[in-house]
């Protein structure tokens, strides 16, 4: 399967993930709580968008299968590096709310499992 489909895929699964998640924490703790879900969700789904574009961009211009790794590892340190600068400033907007933030970017991970354990031929 390509990657785009791939990603699409992955980002599908996390936005439904994360939709199902800020139902709840709505319904448990309030629309504060919905919304850093949300933003968790958004977080989650930023990052795979940012690892599918830039590996898939470097990657369509590369042969060396060396270099292809080597942009796929570029990507994924950014993405962490991204994804830590988003995750601190998300907390430090939603400090009373951080659980339900952090709980449903957590969920959300569970999204590449779903797609990359089933049938990806």
């Amino acid at each position: 399967m390509p990657l785009k489909r791939v990603a699409v895929q992955v980002i599908r699964w996390q936005i439904a993930i994360g939709l199902i998640a800020a139902g709840i924490w709505t319904l448990a703790g309030g629309s504060d709580a919905g919304l850093a879900a949300i933003a968790g969700t958004g977080i989650s789904a930023f990052m795979t968008f940012y690892v599918a574009m830039r590996w898939g961009l470097r990657s369509a211009t590369e042969d060396d299968p060396r270099a292809i790794l080597g942009a796929f590892y570029r990507a994924e340190m950014m993405k962490l590096l991204l994804g830590t600068v988003l995750i601190v400033m998300a907390v430090y907007a939603f400090q009373d709310e951080a659980a339900a933030l952090v709980t449903t970017l957590a969920l959300t991970l569970a999204a590449y499992g779903l797609v990359l354990l089933g049938d990806i031929d």
